[in-house]
């Protein structure tokens, strides 16, 4: 048998195109859309609850983090101990996700437990009851990772990032967290809170599983008494922030500093969005991108740097992050700077670049490579109005990126005037 050289790679093969299948829908009466992607080999199933909030909803900073995080503690009959008996008698794992304009609440099950366990889950997401011992637990605990993360350079910078980006537009995510703003929220506040965003109007549900008419009637039996309300409005289109060359924020003792770029960039939905993420990825986005290769490879200044874009509305925020050795902080943003230059005066090789698009395909079809990771992918696409067919003009859209593609994005949007630079740690060039 001859042995395997390691030294030499596998082949590549471009992925051509990839589809998904098409999940079945249905409304139910109170019109909360209802996709079910079939599994027959897969006996846990799979809830998912998509519901048109955030952060950038709540009235007051914490409130949907808690309102959401609590609803698994909230039962209107059981105590908190019972309910954390039930769901470990039946299996049953539930996972909230809160970001910034929407929430999702993963429910997993045994088919076999379904009749038994998702009624008593039901009863605390569409009527909790709130208990002040909870709350105050929450309470405590989140002081005291604030506690610890306050020592945290790379915390910090993003905290400094978010107030610089949000500013004045949404005051109860921008603002600083504090003991008292944990402290500010209520029960009363949770509740209202709660009521307000979760109607039929901003619910989506997704189920995957080895599903049949059976567990399919108690899904829509529980979820069709979901009362109606008032859909959450769009997210207005937020101003980039004035443009400063740096915002430092000492840390003496530190023998790192975490910096940030970051500018305000295209939304989820622009045409130029896939083209876009190619030249992300070929900038931070992977291991082998041109800041880990300047940066950590040949200089030595980080363990890693990244850039990506949180899309958020109808935008999203373009950073470039790391922790890199606090007396050549100015050399890493240099560095930085640098490779942003050379991505819009030098057309990157097509070895290069094709390196990247096969990197991203592979990527994405791991992403998709169960049940259970299409339907988050897809619920991800649903909430920019797009479906499973994003998958095919993804693969179509990369194939077609051209180096000249490259330097025309990098020449509009990477020009050194529309970064803002945040150093947190000990920052040298100061002194």
């Amino acid at each position: 048998m001859t042995p395997i050289n390691r030294a030499i790679p596998p082949t590549i093969r471009p992925i051509e195109s990839f589809s998904l299948p098409t999940p079945r829908k249905e409304l139910l009466n109170n019109g909360i859309p209802i996709f079910y992607f079939d599994n027959p080999n897969l006996d846990l199933i799979h809830l998912l609850v998509q519901v048109r909030t955030g952060s950038l909803y709540q009235p007051a900073k914490h409130v949907c983090n808690f309102a959401y995080t609590l609803l698994r503690e909230s039962s209107p009959r059981l105590s908190t101990h019972e309910m954390s008996e039930k769901l470990d008698f039946y299996g049953t794992n539930i996972t909230v996700n809160v970001g910034m304009e929407n929430v999702q609440l993963l429910i997993s099950m045994p088919k076999n437990n379904l009749p038994d366990i998702l009624p008593l889950i039901a009863e605390c997401i569409l009527t909790p009851k709130y208990n002040p011992d909870n709350l105050r637990i929450m309470q405590d605990k989140e002081i005291k990772n604030l506690a610890y993360n306050e020592h945290k350079t790379d915390y910090r910078s993003w905290r400094i990032m978010w107030k610089e980006m949000l500013g004045d537009h949404y005051p109860a995510v921008s603002e600083f967290a504090s003991t008292d703003t944990l402290n500010a929220v209520t029960v009363k506040q949770l509740q209202d809170f709660h009521k307000e965003s979760f109607c039929a109007e901003n619910v989506t549900l997704m189920v995957t599983g080895n599903l049949d008419p059976t567990l399919e009637q108690h899904i829509r039996n529980i979820w069709s008494v979901v009362p109606h309300g008032v859909r959450s409005s769009d997210i207005p289109h937020i101003p980039a922030p004035a443009h400063r060359d740096l915002i430092y924020d000492p840390m003496p003792d530190c023998l790192q500093s975490s910096i940030v770029l970051f500018c305000n960039s295209i939304g989820y939905n622009d045409p130029e969005r896939t083209k876009f993420s190619v030249l992300n990825t070929l900038t931070g986005g992977y291991f082998s991108s041109r800041l880990m290769q300047n940066l950590r490879e040949r200089q030595g200044l980080t363990y890693g740097v990244s850039s990506a874009n949180t899309f958020f509305g109808s935008q999203s925020v373009f950073t470039i992050n790391s922790d890199v050795n606090a007396d050549q902080t100015q050399e890493a943003l240099d560095s930085c700077y640098e490779e942003l230059q050379r991505l819009q005066e030098e057309p990157v090789t097509e070895d290069e670049l094709n390196m990247v698009k096969n990197y991203m395909a592979g990527i994405l079809l791991r992403a998709v490579d169960t049940t259970v990771n299409a339907m988050q992918k897809f619920a991800y696409w649903y909430r920019f109005g797009l479906d499973e067919s994003e998958m095919q003009r993804y693969f179509s859209e990369i194939k077609n990126v051209t180096p000249d593609d490259i330097l025309f994005l990098a020449k509009k949007h990477f020009e050194h005037n529309k970064f803002t630079n945040i150093v947190v740690g000990r920052y040298l060039a100061e002194k």
